[in-house]
């Protein structure tokens, strides 16, 4: 590319590694799409610094319809331009490509393939000096996200209103608007982020991501149309760092607790429950719920589970006001003593080839289970118990329960008992 820094060109045909990208997003004033990316090769990066080269040309791609112009999900893609034009621009020079006029661009993947992740038109070529072009574009960009800090150079030009982000996706849930609700971190705060559907949907949790081109404003974060949103390989220097950032964080109470809830433990699971009681008989659940009903009565059994669901989905319905004599459940304002009662939908954490979902109750009415959940009649309860429903339902996290069975029409019912979270 350090060709193309000598004088204004046109039909300039390229191969360069993406550095940076915008969303494509539309302007008014020369009614167009277009996106702007940062292009590097061997001979135009940051590492040239010395040569008295910019770090990066600047490329914008134009036009009319919005489904024309590259979205860059990867830092690292490789781009192939064909017939851009060369424009002298703020004593350096850049690189458009108008679709529209006689434009064209191929997008491929990082690493492998031949076959481009998208293109413009319906057809493309590509003879053997592409293969080896694409193939040189691979081995300089695989070495040098791997070698810099790639976000470092990445936010030269930006705005002064914009913030860029280094994190990684805690979590992604949609919600009954056209949004989805993102979670990530970047080593020092959780942010959230609203994201209109269908956008970035190739982002999941555990991704480390470069987000380009928020605006913050006080706490809040906002997310634009020109916002871009890329994956960041594991093996890149820029994810490695902030591996390091997050593994740091989850050493500090400050935050340990909440990336508990988001990230998977895979050296072994983490048991969040202990039993109180010493009399207790190890069991699969396969087993348990294999048992006759005359022969569970009398023994409380102990097992290991992991939490699918629990019924009612929603932690404040878990508690219930009950007349502990006549039963009558009352309004929960009613001056009426608190209990809890759900369901809890498991797995045996112990068995991995063992797919069913076991039933498991708690009830509090008659005593049963009453040291599992905090006191039901404390004001920070139902706070308490979103905290806790989002952690036991955590794949990660292993329950350690003591259940005692109720025989009910010739079937074993389990409750459990004698067991407290460790949370």
């Amino acid at each position: 590319m350090n060709d193309l820094l000598t004088k204004e060109q046109e039909r300039v045909n390229l191969y360069a590694v993406v550095l940076d990208a915008s969303s494509p997003y539309y302007i008014k004033e020369i009614e167009k799409y277009l996106c702007v990316l940062k292009l590097i090769d061997d001979t135009v990066n940051p590492n040239e610094a010395k040569a008295k080269i910019p770090p990066y040309i600047s490329l914008t791609c134009f036009s009319r319809n919005k489904a024309e112009l590259p979205v860059i999900e990867r830092m690292g893609n490789v781009i192939r331009i064909h017939r851009g034009d060369t424009r002298k621009f703020n004593k350096t020079f850049q690189l458009n490509c108008d679709v529209g006029i006689k434009g064209a661009w191929i997008l491929f993947d990082p690493s492998e393939g031949a076959s481009p992740v998208k293109f413009t038109g319906r057809s493309y070529t590509f003879v053997e000096d592409d293969k080896r072009r694409l193939k040189e574009m691979r081995k300089f960009g695989e070495k040098f996200f791997r070698d810099n800090d790639a976000t470092e150079f990445a936010s030269l030009g930006a705005n002064v209103d914009e913030t860029d982000l280094v994190a990684m996706v805690m979590n992604r849930e949609s919600s009954k608007k056209n949004y989805d609700k993102l979670i990530v971190f970047d080593g020092e705060e959780f942010i959230k982020l609203e994201i209109e559907k269908p956008r970035f949907a190739h982002i999941v949790p555990q991704d480390i991501i470069r987000i380009r081109g928020i605006i913050q404003k006080k706490n809040e974060f906002l997310v634009n149309d020109y916002t871009n949103v890329m994956r960041i390989d594991k093996d890149q220097a820029a994810a490695k760092e902030l591996k390091k950032k997050v593994d740091k964080a989850k050493k500090d109470k400050k935050f340990s607790e909440k990336l508990d809830l988001y990230i998977p433990i895979t050296e072994k699971s983490k048991t969040v429950s202990e039993i109180l009681i010493k009399k207790t008989k190890p069991i699969s659940l396969k087993e348990l719920f294999g048992l006759e009903a005359t022969k569970t009565k009398g023994q409380k059994y102990s097992v290991s589970v992991n939490v699918v669901e629990i019924g009612p989905k929603d932690p404040k319905a878990w508690i219930i006001s009950v007349d502990s004599k006549s039963r009558k459940q009352y309004d929960l304002s009613d001056d009426i003593e608190n209990y809890y009662r759900l369901q809890l939908f498991t797995k045996d954490a112990n068995n991995p080839d063992d797919h069913n979902v076991y039933t498991l109750y708690l009830c509090t009415i008659d005593g049963r289970g009453k040291e599992f959940f905090p006191d039901p009649d404390d004001s920070s309860t139902p706070t308490e118990l979103k905290k806790i429903y989002k952690t036991i339902t955590r794949p990660w996290f292993v329950l350690d329960l003591a259940l005692e069975p109720v025989v009910s029409e010739g079937k074993s019912v389990f409750f459990i008992v004698d067991t407290k979270l460790t949370l």
